[in-house]
């Protein structure tokens, strides 16, 4: 007989048993209910306000208890007579079922542990089965009635009721226990963990329960996941979160919300808890390797303010800006703009089949950002806060003095020239005796002084009624760069509502606003005043160079000292302020028909200042030397204001098992950017920096406007025949102001299609296996309008409108012959092409979704082609054209490939872990193109991927001048230790005929792996992000340079050729020829492979027991460590970042790591 166990206040003797979650699988016959007290008592004082889904949620709590107390009227059979080799247990259970009437209770997750079954029985009693079916079995039975119920063996050893009487606990314990909206939960299971001791809530949630003082209580419930608490008072208060399947989670896609079961193209999606916690200054650089197509290429610098990523959907797919389009809450913005804390979920269409409802703006993939609205409930009040240090995730190896000093003598020594320094110079530079006139300047170590401090705080409040919610939140965001006078600090604000004015008439409303500043040093560089060259001249002076002398000047080369540059009243300042605000409403017409129009305005205001101090500086005896300046300011003001309207109509009805859904919207957008400009010089002195101040003496005024609009109208259907056979169409017309009204409007179709097999009769035997299996297709086209220079948020460059010739204001023209006079005037500069049309991007997907072990282990998998027709480019014209090349459509650009995504989750006990990895694999592939040529080593040409590396082939070092002389003729000054290029024409000359493609710029494979886990009230998580299939250039900036003042040459340079090392890595150090330049001459010598793999982020946290929470009234607190960019590995150079620019390294900010430690509490 059944256990019994003490029920809620006023039930007694109520039946043992677990609430088992019964998905559609779950075999239940017809069950016949009682006439029951209990029942009466349960189903009284129900509140008036509770909504539908509440009521059926109890009401089935409650028939799931009344049939357990019932007896049941109807007659079973007590004996079966059966014979099964290895057949799986849901079968057994179904002849067991048609012989005896018994009903068996179970879930495809529990029958997907269980082995199969070989018996052979003859009238046997049904427990006698039972006991053989059951054998071996990681599962266990009990008989209610007529009814059969299986447990895990793990659940059931918690939850089994004794009925043995216990001592009497010196604790009574009282306490509730309720869904978020504060609704209670009834017939949930209160256990004392370890013990068989356990009650049921009652009809308001509540429970009593004797224990031990610091015992564990575990709560669990049908549909929500489990939680513990630990007794620490005799009232607690429990909060129980819902569980959801994968399967049926919603995800955002354009314009709605669909489930993922129910999807056709293909979607990615992450929610907030993959996001928290990670010390990123941007929400770009969070998603890095977090889902696979979606390559986030890291900032060219870790600058504050200017570390956000670049995103490529898919891989680049034109040759314009192949940036993806961002939408928060359904509002066109910057992702750089949201704090991270704000969202709940970030979805990715990025095939055409999801993405063609946003037509021309989403070529490049669209990126959906949802925020954290406000729940039903009392007000919850979130603190999360958190500070970190930054490091360097590398520094460039670079030599001290004597040993730069020793390079540049033997660079000259190989050239036939005299050396520079003598042997006593240069003992004097290692052994420091005269540091103002022989120093050893470690220039690195001036630059990164900055204490390289951030943090982050973060205030969140949400709740509501049945009526209405809300969620209110402030955040703040400080971050210290390495450098000194590097800083970016961001305030934020959200504030989301929404209200039901009636049954059928909903309204929302959402602002957001942003204040952002990025300071940064300038240089005092003739020519180019910016933040860049102080980054240059670190990298690029020579450590012989004193920093300051005795008397406290600067010592300096040709273009000054960056740590004067540094450390003068210079700076650069970026001030911006976002604003987004977004109202809408829901009205239902009738039912399932729904009108939602919205109104949008986004505005983007920002002040650029820089101002550059003058600097004179003076030598070792205090005499003056040179002088930089004059100094100078610059103020530039830019706005971008954008109106949208939106309308919708959808409409959404079920005919039996056909289920269909139409949407139809209209939208249309106004867009103004204005930019002004004011300089100028010799203002008063260096610390009053107002424009006004300076002299009118070559200053300089400049401003332009620009104004573009967009309308269009789109649609989509979706059907379904019984959730098996999926199908979806959309279609969007669009029309811009920056196309001819001949060639302004363009059409964009897509059309999938999704088969969810293991919704078929026949998929039924391998279901424990195979919990789900979707096969989907999709095709679609998309549009571009956007050229480089533009971008939907920041706005635009050149050129604005390409079919409209244009003329420029700052032209000047002399007047009067001989005795000419300079008078202002403009002039024709751009030429136009009238035939100019939308770039059109045709994309193929077929995929396949799996779920295994009743959705422990999934499986998705994608291959696509992407082709993108009629790019706009600028084509080059001779010069005698006089004008900028018109844009034209000229390119095409292929991408394909394939995309994994697996996951695995599990637990036992207190431990629970879980996987998930993803790849992809692109091939990129230029088309059709008119190359220029290349550039540096890059080019741009038929055949090969965008910006292939570009060369000679390096076939090794020349050891002797026979070797030399039998060659191909390369450079006059070839020398034994020198690169031996390949002559792949078979001229017999070396020259740019026999380069050739030399590798990929941009990765071909992109990957992604987490790791986590968690034991009792500990968890880890560990993040992997890597990039595979790319190659890397090692230019003079990454290996150093030799010269005097400004040769600063790495360790890498310290096994180079010569005569007593003929088989050095390197060839011969030059001071002036070039036939060794990685610059001048490129070529596979120098092409690294730049395959990483990155620790990208490492967790460890701590949740603070509920009992030491309750006696605050503190409802969750953990703490945290996170680090971000711990360990790297490639095969590089340790001082070369892998995800660092290829090109140009002197000039950018280092790549940081950063450890931080945080507390998020919620009240």
């Amino acid at each position: 007989m059944e256990n019994a166990l003490p029920g809620p206040q006023g039930v007694e003797n109520v039946r043992a048993y677990p609430v088992i979650p019964l998905s559609k699988h779950s075999f239940i016959g017809s069950l016949k209910l009682c006439k029951s007290m209990h029942l009466k008592l349960l189903c009284t004082s129900l509140p008036e306000g509770i909504n539908k889904k509440m009521r059926v949620m109890k009401l089935t709590a409650i028939l799931l208890l009344s049939v357990c107390m019932c007896v049941s009227a109807k007659t079973v059979s007590q004996t079966v007579t059966l014979s099964e080799k290895n057949a799986p247990l849901d079968k057994v259970f179904r002849e067991i079922k048609k012989q005896t009437g018994y009903t068996f209770v179970y879930t495809a997750k529990q029958l997907a542990k269980a082995t199969p079954v070989t018996l052979t029985v003859r009238n046997s009693n049904i427990r006698e089965v039972l006991d053989i079916c059951f054998r071996n079995q990681p599962l266990i039975y009990t008989l209610m009635d007529d009814m059969v119920i299986v447990k895990e063996k793990a659940v059931s050893g918690a939850i089994a009721m004794a009925t043995e009487a216990a001592a009497k606990p010196p604790v009574k314990v009282k306490g509730s226990v309720k869904d978020a909206s504060g609704a209670p939960l009834i017939a949930a299971t209160v256990v004392i963990k370890g013990t068989q001791k356990g009650v049921l809530t009652d009809e308001k949630g509540n429970f009593q329960i004797d224990a031990e003082p610091n015992a564990v209580l575990v709560i669990s419930l049908l549909g929500f996941q489990s939680k513990e608490v630990t007794v620490a008072q005799e009232e607690i208060s429990v909060v129980l979160e819902p569980k959801q399947s994968d399967l049926e989670q919603v995800v955002v896609v354009g314009y709605g919300v669909q489930k993922k079961v129910n999807l056709t193209g293909a979607v990615a999606t992450v929610n907030s808890k993959q996001l928290e916690n990670r010390p990123v200054t941007s929400v770009s650089n969070a998603l890095q390797g977090t889902m696979a197509g979606v390559a986030v290429t890291a900032a060219s610098s870790g600058q504050p303010g200017k570390d956000g990523g670049t995103i490529r959907v898919r891989g680049i797919g034109t040759l314009n800006n192949s940036n993806a389009m961002v939408m928060v809450d359904g509002v066109i913005s910057s992702m750089n703009n949201v704090n991270p804390d704000d969202i709940e979920t970030i979805s990715v269409l990025k095939d055409a089949a999801s993405a063609a409802i946003y037509g021309s703006r989403a070529a490049n993939g669209v990126i959906l950002i949802t925020t954290k609205k406000g729940k039903k409930g009392a007000p919850q009040i979130v603190f999360n806060t958190y500070v970190g240090k930054q490091n360097a995730t590398a520094l460039p190896d670079f030599l001290p003095s004597w040993q730069a000093a020793t390079l540049y003598n033997q660079a000259l020594k190989n050239e036939g020239k005299p050396v520079r320094y003598t042997d006593a110079e240069i003992g004097k530079f290692r052994d420091g005796s005269d540091p103002f006139n022989y120093p050893n300047t470690d220039w690195l170590d001036i630059a990164y002084r900055g204490n390289g401090i951030q943090q982050n705080y973060y205030l969140g409040v949400s709740g509501g009624t049945d009526k209405g919610q809300y969620s209110f939140s402030l955040g703040m965001y400080d971050q210290n760069g390495i450098m000194e006078e590097t800083n970016a600090k961001r305030y934020t604000t959200r504030f989301n509502i929404s209200q039901n004015l009636t049954d059928r008439l909903k309204v929302y409303g959402n602002l957001a606003y942003t204040y952002s500043i990025t300071k940064e040093p300038q240089a005092s560089y003739p020519g180019v005043p910016d933040f860049t060259q102080i980054i240059r001249q670190f990298n690029r002076i020579s450590p012989i160079i004193p920093y300051q002398y005795a008397n406290g000047h600067y010592g300096s080369i040709g273009d000054g000292n960056p740590a004067a540059w540094l450390e003068s009243p210079s700076y650069g300042r970026e001030n911006y302020a976002d604003l987004l605000g977004n109202v809408g409403a829901d009205l239902e017409i009738v039912k399932g028909l729904h009108f939602k129009p919205s109104m949008a305005y986004t505005m983007r205001a920002g002040q650029t200042k820089s101002f550059v101090a003058d600097i004179q500086y003076y030598n070792a005896a205090g005499e003056k030397t040179f002088y930089q300046g004059p100094n100078s300011v610059t103020d530039e003001n830019t706005t971008t204001n954008v109106v949208t309207f939106q309308h919708l109509l959808e409409y959404g009805h079920n005919f039996g098992k056909h289920n269909f859904k139409v949407l139809g919207g209209y939208f249309q957008e106004y867009t103004k950017y204005t930019w002004d400009e004011g300089y100028r010089k010799n203002l008063l002195n260096n610390e009053l920096s107002n424009v006004n101040l300076g002299s009118t003496d070559g200053q300089r005024a400049g401003g332009y406007s620009y104004e573009a609009a967009l309308r269009s109208f789109f649609g989509r259907l979706n059907y379904d025949y019984d959730g098996k056979y999926l199908f979806e169409a959309n279609v969007r017309r669009d029309g811009s102001s920056r196309f001819k009204p001949d060639n302004r409007w363009g059409t964009f179709p897509s059309f999938s299609a999704g088969w969810n097999i293991d919704r078929e009769d026949f998929f039924t035997p391998v279901k424990s296996v195979v919990s789900n299996l979707k096969l989907r297709g999709g095709w679609g086209q998309l549009g571009n309008q956007t050229l480089t220079g533009f971008d939907d948020v920041n706005f635009p460059t050149y050129p604005y409108y390409p079919y409209i010739p244009t003329v420029s204001g700052s032209q000047n023209y002399a007047l009067g012959g001989t005795s000419a006079i300079i008078a202002a005037g403009v002039a024709p500069m751009n030429g136009a092409n009238n035939d100019i049309k939308w770039e059109t991007t045709t994309e193929t997907n077929v995929g396949i979704d799996a779920g295994f072990l009743g959705g422990k282990f999934t499986l998705t998998a994608d291959w696509f082609k992407k082709r993108t027709a009629d790019i706009l480019i600028a084509v080059p014209v001779g010069a005698v054209y006089g004008l900028n090349p018109p844009t034209q459509n000229a390119g095409i650009v292929e991408n394909k490939g394939w995309e994994f995504t697996a996951g695995y989750n599990d637990s036992k006990g207190d431990f629970s872990w879980n996987a998930t990895a993803n790849a992809a694999i692109i091939d990129n592939q230029i088309v059709e193109y008119i190359s220029e040529g290349p550039s540096g080593y890059t080019i741009k040409q038929e055949g090969l991927p965008i910006n292939a590396l570009w060369g000679y082939i390096a076939e090794g070092i020349f050891q002797t001048k026979e070797e030399i002389a039998g060659h191909a003729k390369q450079s006059a000054n070839t020398q034994p230790g020198d690169l031996k290029y390949k002559d792949l024409n078979g001229d017999k000359v070396i020259d740019t005929k026999d380069k050739q493609y030399l590798g990929n710029y941009y990765p071909k494979v992109t990957y992604g792996l987490n790791l986590g886990g968690s034991w009792k009230n500990v968890d880890v998580m560990v993040f992997f992000q890597g990039a595979a299939g790319v190659k890397t250039y090692i230019d003079a900036g990454k290996l150093g340079t030799i010269s005097t003042s400004s040769g600063k040459p790495t360790s890498a340079l310290l096994n180079t050729w010569t005569d007593a090392n003929t088989s050095a890595s390197l060839p011969r150090v030059l001071s002036t020829q070039q036939q060794n330049d990685p610059s001048s001459m490129p070529s596979s010598f120098w092409v690294k492979n730049a395959s990483y793999m990155r620790l990208k982020n490492l967790q460890i946290g701590y949740t603070i027991p509920q009992g030491l929470l309750d006696r605050i009234g503190i409802k969750k607190a953990r703490v945290f460590y996170s680090g971000q960019n711990i360990l790297t590995f490639s095969g590089l150079y340790d001082w070369i970042d892998p995800e660092a620019p290829s090109t140009s390294s002197i000039y950018y900010y280092p790549q940081v790591k950063v450890n931080t430690v945080g507390l998020n509490v919620t009240f």
